[in-house]
């Protein structure tokens, strides 16, 4: 039975990814920061732990880690993230685009969960997922992670955090490969969700199911790569 662990897996599509994952068999550990509150998680069916884990707090992910011990993960979901204007959609455009008015501890929120936690986590699980027979770690990315494709102000912590996690990527990537783990960055599309917002394109559904089949086909020839859910190779 394959196992993976997926931070962020209270809502939106962290969930929707345990709640796939467990409909096709596979062990699930699913984390969040409240799993007292995600009574929705807790509800889903078949092979699910959930654990608390808030992905700034390196204390509460070496809990986790103590928990699970050596099991091995074959597919890490590093999925916790935030961004600034949280709920009206990343793509919105509805913040003010001058640096001068920025919340500059919001960017500093911004940076510290989503790009610092996914490290943290990473650090964490790496030798799970060297343990499995799949070997793969995503990063959540967005196609706002893409320099080349974004021109446009505003959102700044939430689109410079996802350009700095593909950064990322490529080294742990690099530092992983010869252990054979698969490390890519992979965006789930203008989603449907809390984060999204209310006029973006794709349902959660839609998006993890096209996520889970980028995620099947990955070979160690992948590794350092930067996907769409669609299966198009974005562009940095």
């Amino acid at each position: 039975m394959p196992t993976t662990l997926i931070t962020g897996a209270n809502r939106g599509i962290g969930l929707e990814l345990a709640r796939q994952y467990l409909a096709e068999g596979w062990r699930v550990h699913a984390a969040c920061r409240n799993p007292d509150e995600a009574r929705e998680l807790k509800n889903l069916s078949g092979d699910l732990s959930v654990h608390g884990m808030d992905v700034t707090l390196q204390h509460e992910i070496d809990a986790v880690s103590d928990r699970i011990g050596g099991e091995a993960i074959d597919l890490l979901i590093n999925n916790a993230g935030i961004a600034d204007n949280y709920g009206t959609g990343v793509l919105e455009g509805k913040d003010d685009p001058d640096p001068a008015n920025y919340d500059y501890d919001v960017w500093a929120e911004v940076l510290k969960v989503n790009v610092l936690g996914q490290g943290r986590v990473t650090g964490a699980f790496a030798g799970n997922v060297a343990a499995s027979d799949r070997k793969i770690i995503a990063m959540m990315a967005s196609g706002l992670s893409s320099i080349g494709n974004t021109w446009m102000g505003g959102r700044y912590a939430y689109r410079t955090s996802k350009a700095a996690l593909n950064m990322m990527m490529r080294g742990i990537g690099a530092w992983l490969e010869p252990r054979g783990v698969i490390v890519v960055s992979i965006a789930p599309g203008w989603t449907k969700t809390d984060l999204g917002g209310p006029n973006a394109v794709n349902t959660v559904e839609e998006a993890c199911e096209g996520m889970r089949a980028v995620l099947d086909k990955l070979t160690i020839a992948d590794t350092g790569t930067y996907w769409n859910f669609d299966g198009e190779r974005l562009p940095w």
